[in-house]
Order: C-alpha cells, then structure tokens, then sequence
C-alpha cells in the first residue's frame, strides 16, 4: 500500500532534482537577482520529499530490519553528492588567477573582460535585474587578443580585441578598430 507513495515521490524528487541542477546550470552563466529565491524554492521540496521518503523508509525498517529499504533516502543522497560536485566545479571553474581585468559602466548596465592566467576568459554583460556571462580561451600575442567565440550576448562583433593605450577596443582582420564605441577601460 505504501509502494505507491515511495513512487509518487521518487517521480517528485527526480523531477525537482532535475529542476534545481537545470536552474543552477543556467544561473551559472545568466545570473538573476531572484535566482536564489528560485533555486532555494526547489531545494527546499527537495528536502521536504526526502525527509518524507526517509520517514516512510524508516517505519519500513523498523519492521522489516532490512537497510534494503532506504532504496529512496540513497537515491537522496547521491544526488545531494552530485550537486555538491557540481557546485565544486562551478566554484573552481573561475579560480584561476586574473592578469588583466577591463570593464566599462553604463547607465544601468556595464561590461567586463577578465583574462586568466590559464588562458581562459570571462566577459560580463551587467545590466539592472543580472548579469549574462560567455567563457572560452583566448590567446594574447603583444597587444592583440583573440578568443575562441565573438557570440557573448552578440555584443561582441569580432574575436580580435587589441589593447591600445588603457583601452581594449575590438578590431577587424586588418586591425582596425570596429566600433569606436564599445571598448573596455583596463584596471589597474
């Protein structure tokens, strides 16, 4: 009798399990200023269908003497082990120490390039409600930077930038400068 409720909730737990590591993705590279509101919500179902299950699971054990039925409650826990895997590499991704840092301000929103020292790059578009990130790698020869990708928010139109005084503007094949407007001021 009690078979069907362990079902209905390991379909409620693999369903919020799957909600929470597909928001924590996305939120990675596209922060939100209510994200946390909204990963919190679904950690916290997680953990009320867990504790749920484990009740279940326990009364269960208390008459059978069988740790073959905390089947649900280790399914719990393996995918609390995958999240905090998965939080360790996203905490580690951008560990890397920054050797050069530029941005520029807007009125509500702002960019920023940050180039690592393992030849990895992070560019932030800012704006009002987050932040959208685009990481790759990038090569840096004298004053000239290429990256592997110019789609970060499609605010980038070429994969050659070149620093130019405390400035790093975007140039063309022939370096020349592409759009005399968008350009990073480095900080020093």
């Amino acid at each position: 009798m009690k078979n069907w409720k362990l079902i209905l909730l390991f379909i409620l737990i693999v369903f919020v399990a799957i909600q929470y590591f597909a928001l924590t993705i996305e939120y990675q590279d596209n922060d939100f200023v209510f994200a946390g509101i909204i990963i919190g919500f679904f950690l916290i179902l997680f953990l009320i269908f867990t504790v749920i299950a484990l009740n279940i699971e326990y009364k269960k054990y208390k008459v059978l003497r069988d740790l073959k039925v905390f089947k649900l409650a280790s399914f719990s826990l393996l995918i609390v082990l995958v999240a905090i895997g998965m939080h360790i590499y996203f905490a580690i991704r951008d560990s890397s120490s920054i050797i050069l840092e530029a941005e520029q301000n807007f009125d509500l929103s702002h960019i920023k390039l940050e180039l690592r020292q393992d030849e990895t790059y992070k560019f932030t578009n800012g704006f009002a409600l987050g932040n959208s990130y685009s990481r790759g790698s990038y090569i840096k020869n004298d004053s000239i930077i290429t990256i592997d990708t110019a789609n970060s928010d499609k605010l980038l139109k070429s994969n050659q930038l070149a620093i130019r005084g405390d400035q790093i503007y975007m140039i063309d094949s022939k370096h020349r400068i592409v759009d005399s407007t968008f350009f990073f001021i480095i900080n020093n």
